[in-house]
């Protein structure tokens, strides 16, 4: 194998325990160089854990961590050529954002003039430069985000590890922020595993997510496949909204799949690979792909309801359509579509069978 080859993190069946408690099992995961890989899930699936363990502040009860290639038993923190950034960003008050930048790189025993080349390199790769002579009580919120980046980014390390570090800024500071890390890790060209609970943050800015639940991996993979093809109902609703529908059996209609749900409706949808019919026992609809529908429109999958509910988003409003007295569906429709509707109003909604789901758990 080249050294092009060697994957920059690799887990193999890493597991962690505190006592009797199994915090993450038998994890495996590969993570190439280059790439922008967030690890996603709610509070207390290990995904912390998980990263902790990449950094050499955790040891695993079992299994490999490599990194490059170099096995990292026994291996402390700062001999680990990564890069940290967390959610409370730990500037030091005392220092002057130039400071705070170059102590990484004189820890490493760089030169003066090395380190003042870094410390530029850093400030210029997240645009603060000018900003040398001040302090972090002198900083905004996204700009002390953006000095513990360059602290993190100067002593040049192979991989970057970061937790939660938007958690503290606002709304409006958070999806600028996104976009700005995106931008420098491409610019970079290294390696960010990035742990998160915000779903919108992972899907905005990775490669790939990596989903966790109770310590294992719910599903791995670019964020457009996972959000259109969850494998499981928990990723189904952990990742974006959705409509899921318990289904009483499938059946076979001219290839493709018709779920039969409560109370005698019936949907056609596609036919999952490799999933028996009998396997099937939810199907997941993505609220946008609820379509109110024109008059007279042939479509395989129609259903009439009444609106229930309206939540306006400005340029869209959340709607819950009553299709059944047990069957309510929620749907994202722009405000130019509703034309008049109110709650109460009788509507009908037609849904594509390519937007069906079938999940077997």
């Amino acid at each position: 194998m080249s050294p092009a080859d060697v994957a920059d993190i690799e887990l193999v069946d890493v597991t962690k325990r505190y006592g009797d408690h199994l915090v993450v099992d038998q994890i495996s995961l590969n993570v190439p160089k280059g790439e922008f890989v967030s690890i996603l899930g709610p509070s207390g699936c290990g995904k912390t854990t998980t990263l902790n363990m990449v950094a050499g502040f955790h040891s695993p009860s079992s299994g490999r961590i490599r990194i490059r290639g170099r096995d990292q038993a026994g291996v402390p923190p700062e001999k680990r050529n990564i890069g940290l950034v967390f959610q409370n960003y730990a500037l030091f008050p005392h220092m002057t954002v130039a400071e705070n930048v170059a102590f990484g790189l004189k820890m490493k025993g760089t030169s003066k003039s090395e380190t003042e080349i870094g410390v530029r390199r850093a400030l210029k790769s997240v645009h603060l430069e000018g900003y040398e002579a001040r302090y972090p009580k002198e900083l905004s919120g996204g700009q002390q985000q953006r000095t513990a980046l360059a602290r993190a980014i100067a002593p040049q390390p192979s991989v970057l590890l970061l937790d939660e570090p938007l958690s503290n800024l606002d709304l409006k500071l958070r999806e600028s922020m996104r976009v700005e890390l995106k931008e420098i890790q491409q610019q970079l060209g290294m390696t960010f595993v990035y742990v998160t609970h915000d779903q919108e943050e992972a899907m905005a800015m990775s490669d790939r997510v990596v989903v966790m639940s109770g310590g294992v991996v719910a599903q791995a993979g670019p964020p457009v496949d996972i959000y259109q093809n969850p494998a499981s109902s928990f990723v189904a609703d952990f990742i974006g909204k959705s409509n899921l529908l318990p289904v009483e059996r499938a059946e076979f209609v001219d290839g493709d799949s018709r779920l039969i749900l409560r109370n005698g409706l019936s949907l056609i949808g596609h036919k999952a690979p490799g999933m028996d019919l009998d396997q099937i026992r939810l199907c997941c609809i993505r609220p946008e792909n609820v379509q109110l529908a024109v008059p007279g429109e042939a479509s395989a999958n129609r259903l009439s309801g009444r609106i229930d509910k309206m939540v306006n988003l400005g340029a869209h409003v959340d709607l819950w359509i009553e299709v059944s007295p047990d069957v309510v569906l929620k749907a994202l429709v722009a405000v130019r579509r509703l034309q008049g509707l109110e709650v109460g109003s009788q509507v009908d909604v037609r849904i594509e069978p390519s937007a069906i789901q079938p999940l077997s758990n």
